[in-house]
């Protein structure tokens, strides 16, 4: 597949979207939201987000 051509005047590419009945507006954009924060950080009391990672107490098979 190669392209042969593009389009670029507005008023042509909108008549050939509405002749083929397809989306010739752009969709709405919807206003930017935050992440949901109490997915993030492990919200118990004695979480400290400064500690190290603790050592996993378990030994990979490929060390053996």
């Amino acid at each position: 597949m190669r392209i042969l051509s593009f389009l670029t005047d507005p008023p042509v590419v909108v008549a050939i979207l509405v002749h083929l009945e397809l989306p010739h507006e752009p969709p709405l954009i919807s206003p930017a939201r935050g992440p949901p924060q109490g997915d993030f950080l492990d919200q118990t009391p004695a979480f400290d987000p400064s500690d190290a990672e603790p050592i996993p107490d378990f030994v990979a098979p490929h060390l053996c």
